[in-house]
């Protein structure tokens, strides 16, 4: 007896000290592969998304205590926080770090991601340990699982790739405990926390847990009959809907939201039947990121012969990878892409350990090589990748070429390692070697991906010094405005959703989900300059008349707006004012309707914003009064002619063809402005003649660009490069940098005229005052006091689920200024109150309520059941 019990502790020590080898090797490949490169943490989502939001979520609970608000108002001029939900409103792990004030978020972020990437190698290795005849497969399966290429690059990357991964794991090994106890809450808590980390994701790894659970059971079951089938499956999928039922808090609100968001990309990209890029299987860290081993393994499990039920997953696995229907699914219908294949990862090591496995057990006497599991996939594999060859042009010839040897020698590697297998019988080659190829690739594709962020970066970006500025000015004027960061590259990118303060509004934002109305108004009506190749960036800009129409008030950046003036500096950053901007909220009776604004051209469609409200009636109607629009003059904007081998301008009949070898600055020169002009717009349609790469060009440090034509899913497709930028005064010539490319200018109109003369203060005579928000911060409160009736005018992007009210009496929303929200107020003195409140979240409130129920009773009749078989 106490032989056995002295064998099951080292078989526990032997278990937990492999486990501390894979949490520790997955800290060491986190620091040989991105940390000695600088901090964990890139300069693309990472920086503007995945650590800001989580910080603005938690600076919002701070200062309300509403563990679930309705609105950021803070970032893009106000909108559903539920557009944001993506990012980590629910996440447990985020919603940890509400326990750790002291603790920076964007280091947290960096510690957790870490800790989540050593718990999923960890867990996974318990979850398959157990599943393999040979000694070491399991621990060398889960080093393979560990390497993968998509599980460190997205822990400092697109961290929502894989941070589920860990509650995946830990849904798999509750799984497990289901299939062999009938028990239920690990793998409640498994999913419940994998969809409240990573609700997209979690749709792959619910369907990967479906698959695993109804193979696993029909592997295992000798005596396998529907009704039985049917029994096990509905308490498993009970088990899953009670799941998605604890976070209908997250999940109904997020579901109004997306549904009523534009559809994205190309939705038939990658729609033929069986047409798929190999790299979905292979190195990249955008698909599982294995070796064609994997491939090899799952068809070699198919064919291998064996009964039909250990055939059941891997042939999930090969229909769900290959059949482009299931990416078009899991991609939300949006376009097919690999990334949603993720959650599949740990399916797929598991089926490549039992291949590996089986080949180990499949050595005969004679060592004979069994042709169908070992040597019929390597030559589907090689045959597939001619038709993709053929499918896909002679530019994907080198990748294919690659991969078929690379799938050759993988092949050849198996076959090869049953020598070594006699000899070194403990050692599982093909995973040891595949181990090997992983470490190697990896270490290249997070290098060369060159993503991280330097140290050196990632100060500049969390400057201090930018931070306590904005707090000082902020505690000083404490009414209501926007204070934005406008310092161009990297910093403008880092800077869309950086709320450095709780009282900080901001006019950009950066989210996969965002309001229709308020994108639609910056990219067609009012036509800002987009400065980033991806549409769904709506950075912050250094248009004048933008920056006045939206309340910007303060400005940090490296030089001033017209309209703007220093008011401090200090180490040299700088801060900008504008005391004539206009109020967040005000009433006028000055309007002209929206048929009217419709009607007006670049850049009247601008400045007659600074002149008048739009509603949905003109009030000069009544007063029959005409309307009276100060417009910008047309000038002339001409560009040097050149005729070098690096720099091509040559004029055209409707404008000019460029190419530029590099970017260059040149100067281009103007005609017709006057001495006191300040500002100057500028309209043009471009052709990208190189449709393979971005084309860009920048006037006086504004910039345009237009993505490439390569598949890219959030092209901007901005063919119209408008521009109002600062133009110093008396100043006869702008800067305009050319960007690399072949391209063409046509139609160029230019204007120019003075930003003051441009606006009509008398538009602002009654702004919202004594502004205050409610304890919950779901909703604000202030007075107006207006001479007639008119309209309130607001530049909070309109929601049909805003509620005004004045006097306390409900009045009726109305969409102003094209997008926003208003409505109309009576003459006099009153008080005004806009609260919001998300679509969905009463019943999302509800569903949540009957789960945590429901799972309360679930443990209640498991303690009574165990009770009870103790008695007996």
């Amino acid at each position: 007896m106490k032989r056995e019990a002295g064998k099951e502790m080292m078989k526990k020590l032997r278990i937990d000290r492999e486990c501390w080898i894979l949490f520790a090797g997955a800290l060491f490949f986190c620091w040989l592969f991105v940390l000695q490169y600088g901090i964990f943490g890139s300069r693309v989502d990472w920086v503007s998304q995945h650590s800001v939001l989580p910080d603005y979520f938690r600076q919002r609970f701070y200062a309300t205590g509403n563990l679930f608000p309705d609105i950021a108002w803070n970032l893009g001029g106000g909108q559903n926080i539920y557009n944001f939900s993506y990012y980590g409103l629910f996440s447990p792990v985020i919603l940890f770090s509400y326990l750790l004030p002291f603790v920076p978020m964007d280091l947290y972020i960096m510690i957790s991601s870490m800790a989540a990437y050593g718990a999923s190698a960890v867990l996974f290795y318990q979850w398959i340990n157990k599943k393999f005849l040979r000694k070491n497969i399991g621990f060398w399966t889960a080093g393979m699982f560990a390497l993968a290429g998509p599980l460190v690059f997205h822990s400092y990357n697109q961290i929502m790739f894989v941070n589920y991964m860990p509650f995946l794991c830990l849904a798999l090994i509750g799984t497990e405990r289901y299939l062999e106890r009938k028990k239920k809450g690990m793998l409640i808590l498994g999913i419940t926390f994998m969809i409240l980390t990573s609700f997209y994701f979690s749709i792959g790894g619910l369907l990967a847990l479906v698959l695993y659970g109804g193979g696993t059971y029909i592997e295992r079951t000798e005596k396998l009959t529907w009704k039985g089938f049917w029994k096990k499956a509905g308490g498993y999928m009970g088990a899953i809907l009670l799941a998605i039922c604890l976070c209908g808090i997250l999940l109904v609100p997020t579901a109004l939201v997306l549904l009523s968001r534009e559809h994205g990309g190309n939705g038939t990209e990658g729609m033929g039947f069986f047409s798929i890029s190999l790299l979905r299987f292979f190195y990249s860290s955008y698909g599982l990121g294995l070796t064609a081993l994997s491939l090899c393994s799952l068809i070699g499990n198919l064919a291998e012969k064996e009964t039909w039920k250990k055939k059941v997953i891997p042939a999930g696995l090969l229909l769900i990878l290959f059949v482009p229907v299931f990416g078009y699914l899991l991609n939300g219908g949006l376009y097919v892409k690999d990334k949603v294949f993720i959650p599949f990862l740990p399916l797929v090591c598991l089926e490549t350990g039992k291949y590996v496995d089986r080949r180990k057990g499949s050595q005969g006497t004679k060592g004979k090589t069994q042709f169908l599991p070992e040597v019929l996939p390597v030559i589907l594999l090689i045959g597939y990748s001619l038709l993709q060859d053929r499918i896909q042009g002679v530019d994907q010839k080198w990748i294919i070429g690659a991969l078929g040897l690379v799938a050759a020698g993988d092949t050849v590697l198996v076959l090869v390692s049953q020598i070594f297998w006699k000899k070194y019988s403990r050692i599982p080659w093909p995973l040891v070697l595949s181990c090997g190829i992983l470490f190697l690739s990896g270490w290249a594709v997070n290098f060369q991906g060159q993503k991280m962020l330097s140290v050196q970066e990632y100060r500049e970006i969390t400057d201090n010094q930018k931070k306590q500025m904005i707090k000082e000015i902020l505690h000083e004027d404490q009414e209501w405005y926007r204070l934005e960061e406008q310092e161009g590259g990297t910093l403008e990118f880092a800077d869309m959703n950086r709320i450095r303060d709780i009282r900080q509004n901001i006019s950009s934002i950066y989210s996969s989900a965002y309001n229709q109305d308020y994108a639609w108004f910056r990219n067609h009506t009012f036509q800002v300059n987009r400065h980033f190749r991806n549409r769904l960036m709506e950075s912050v800009t250094d248009n004048p008349v933008f920056l006045k129409f939206m309340g910007v008030r303060y400005l940090l950046g490296k030089k001033p707006p017209a309209g703007y003036h220093l008011v401090q500096e200090e180490g040299g950053i700088s801060l900008y004012k504008n005391s004539l901007t206009a109020p967040m909220a005000y009433a006028t009776s000055r309007t002209i309707s929206q048929e009217e604004y419709q009607s007006l051209s670049f850049p009247d469609n601008q400045t007659a914003l600074l002149q008048y409200g739009v509603t949905e009636e003109d009030s000069r109607q009544e007063k029959k009064e005409e309307l009276s629009l100060t417009s910008m003059k047309d000038i002339s904007l001409r560009l040097p002619a050149s005729e070098e081998k690096d720099l091509q301008i040559q004029k055209t009949e409707k404008g000019y063809e460029i190419y530029a070898a590099e970017e260059t600055e040149i100067k281009a020169e103007l005609f017709g402005t006057a001495a006191s002009d300040d500002l100057m717009a500028v309209k043009f349609q471009v052709q990208n003649r190189n449709l393979g790469k971005d084309m860009y060009i920048r006037i006086n440090g504004q910039t345009n660009r237009l993505s490439s034509q390569d598949g890219y899913e959030y092209a901007n497709e901005n063919y119209s490069f408008s521009y109002t930028v600062t133009l110093e005064k008396e100043k006869k010539e702008v800067i305009v940098t050319l960007g690399p490319g072949r391209y063409v200018l046509e139609d160029i109109q230019a204007f120019s005229g003075n930003l003051e003369d441009l606006g009509n203060e008398a538009l602002y005579g009654s702004p919202l005052k004594n502004v205050s928000f409610s304890r919950d911060g779901d909703s604000l409160k202030g007075t107006i006091e207006t001479e007639e009736t008119g309209h309130l005018i607001t530049s909070i992007p309109y929601d049909k689920n805003f509620r005004i009210t004045v006097d306390g009496k409900q009045i009726k929303t109305e969409k102003v200024n094209t997008a926003f929200l208003g409505g109309k107020i009576p003459e006099g003195i009153h008080e005004i109150e806009i609260s919001y409140q998300a679509p969905g979240k009463n019943p999302g409130f509800f569903l949540t309520g009957t789960g945590m129920i429901s799972f309360i009773c679930l443990k209640l009749k498991d303690r009574r059941r165990k009770r009870d078989e103790q008695v007996k």
